[in-house]
Formats: structure tokens, C-alpha cells, sequence
């Protein structure tokens, strides 16, 4: 009896495992990545959409304060990848917001902080 069971109960949790996987697979964290080396800050950030058919369109604007700095945009489908860099202050705060849509609905904004040392 416990043989029968144990056979009937591990593809069970292999099904229950995988599924876990593939909804995992399906979730991207949208995060913009603010680095500086010396006075150069780079502004980053990379998602992917649900399907591979997807639109993804994002914008990363830089500011210091309220002011603009500089800004990046790139689209693609199923996924989107930033990755610049600009000149900034040392001791000055910086401002790296992303804005982004999938298949033209505009996404929450996000934003990160950070000091140029």
C-alpha cells in the first residue's frame, strides 16, 4: 500500500513543482538599476513580457533634483534592454525613473535613488 502511494504521490508533486516553475517564469520584476563608476552614472534596466509576441516600450530619464539630466528609449518585442551611461556630479543625488507600457497600457512607474560619490 505505502509503494502504491508513494508511486501515485511523486509525479504528483513533479506536476505540482513544474507548474510552480512556469508561473514563476512568467513574472519579471521591472527594476531600473542606477550605478556609478566615478562621475559616471549607469542607468539600466532589462524585462521581458509575458509572451514573445508582446510589445514592450520603455524610457529611462535620469534627473539631479528636478532636473532633467539625460533620457534613453527602446522597444521591442517580448522584452526590452537599457543600458547607458552619461556624466554626472560627484556628491550629487540622482533620480533614475522608468516608465514603461506592454502593448500600449501604460505600466506603474518606477524609480531608484542614488548619490554619485
Amino acid at each position: 500500500m505505502r509503494k502504491r502511494v508513494f508511486a501515485l504521490a511523486v509525479p504528483l508533486l513533479l506536476l505540482l513543482a513544474l507548474s510552480a516553475q512556469a508561473l514563476d517564469a512568467r513574472i519579471t520584476r521591472v527594476e531600473p538599476v542606477l550605478d556609478f563608476n566615478g562621475t559616471t552614472a549607469t542607468c539600466s534596466v532589462f524585462f521581458k513580457a509575458d509572451s514573445t509576441k508582446d510589445r514592450a516600450e520603455a524610457t529611462l530619464t535620469l534627473y539631479q533634483g528636478n532636473t532633467y539630466v539625460d533620457s534613453w528609449t527602446d522597444s521591442g518585442t517580448g522584452r526590452v534592454f537599457i543600458s547607458e551611461s552619461c556624466e554626472v556630479e560627484s556628491g550629487k543625488s540622482y533620480r533614475l525613473v522608468l516608465t514603461y507600457s506592454i502593448n500600449g497600457v501604460a505600466k506603474p512607474t518606477k524609480a531608484v535613488s542614488g548619490t554619485c560619490p
